[in-house]
């Protein structure tokens, strides 16, 4: 019998975008009964009504995460092909590469759990699946989002958005901020608080290299004023020798409470405003996906 696969495709994704028959094709040389969604047209949620063994997510990490919301309560594994910018969900798992090929590799008797972060603020109940915080990725979301400059290639786009965060970090200014991280108190002026899930974030930094989606922890990476030429570093050329051991600050942590005297906070791909001060509880749900690997 025919394993049942519903294809959920964003066809604008990335600077190449890949054509639907080329993964119908591929999908279906691998015995495949395919049922085709496309992700930015389609009902997503009435698309994945149909009796499914498999939920294909080809696109970027904001595809993986809208499709991915609607999956929480439904047992079907998932597979991803990246087809976006940063793609940092399929980065973090190890998943790259020519989506035929990784259609070929795929066996869906090997699976990993992949645990979705929750944060509760101001009555509102946001679910993510890379990363959420505070400070200077939030504004990089909006900012760069705004920048017409116009990239001529997935690897160009990425450097811009880096020296754009390179621009704001010498400048931003530090917010005071306390959290408690499983009943451990932290407090003082950071430029940026972020809760991994994930290994990589915003434009394809690896913030958290240690960050495993299915251990049930965030790790929580804390970038405190003095940080500055640090980070700048950090961003252009990836883990330094610093003379600080502690930089970045990352704390391993499952239950998290935070009060940022800020007013913008993002999760994933998405910004909010509320406060100040943002209040906030970060936690796991545990398990809630399983992820072909």
């Amino acid at each position: 019998m025919a394993t049942h696969v519903t294809l959920l495709h964003n066809p604008q994704a990335g600077f190449n975008p890949v054509d639907k028959g080329v993964l119908l094709q591929a999908l279906e040389q691998q015995g495949y009964a395919v049922n085709y969604v496309e992700a930015k047209k389609d009902d997503i949620e009435q698309g994945l009504t149909a009796p499914a063994d498999l939920v294909v997510i080809a696109g970027g990490d904001g595809t993986v995460r809208k499709v991915a919301s609607c999956l929480l309560k439904k047992r079907v594994p998932i597979a991803v092909l990246p087809l976006g910018t940063a793609n940092n969900i399929a980065t973090s798992m190890g998943i790259s590469g020519d989506p035929a090929d990784i259609i070929a590799r795929l066996d869906i008797n090997r699976r990993k759990a992949f645990d979705i972060g929750l944060m509760k603020s101001n009555e509102a109940e946001i679910h993510f699946l890379e990363s959420a915080g505070f400070g200077l990725i939030p504004r990089l979301i909006r900012e760069h989002s705004k920048d017409k400059s116009g990239s001529k290639s997935r690897e160009e786009e990425l450097e811009q958005a880096k020296a754009h965060l390179v621009e704001m970090i010498r400048q931003h200014k530090a917010t005071s901020c306390s959290l408690h991280i499983d009943g451990r108190q932290y407090s003082g002026d950071f430029l940026m608080v972020q809760f991994m899930n994930t290994k990589l974030t915003g434009p394809g930094v690896m913030f958290a290299p240690s960050a495993d989606p299915g251990d049930g922890m965030f790790q929580v990476v804390l970038i405190r004023e003095n940080d500055r030429e640090n980070f700048v570093q950090f961003v252009e050329n990836g883990p330094i020798n610093s003379s600080k051991a502690d930089f970045p600050l990352i704390i391993n942590g499952r239950n998290i409470t935070v009060a940022w005297e800020g007013w913008r906070y993002h999760a994933d791909d998405e910004t909010y405003e509320a406060g100040p001060p943002v209040k906030a509880e970060v936690s796991m749900l545990r398990h809630a996906l399983e992820v072909l690997y």
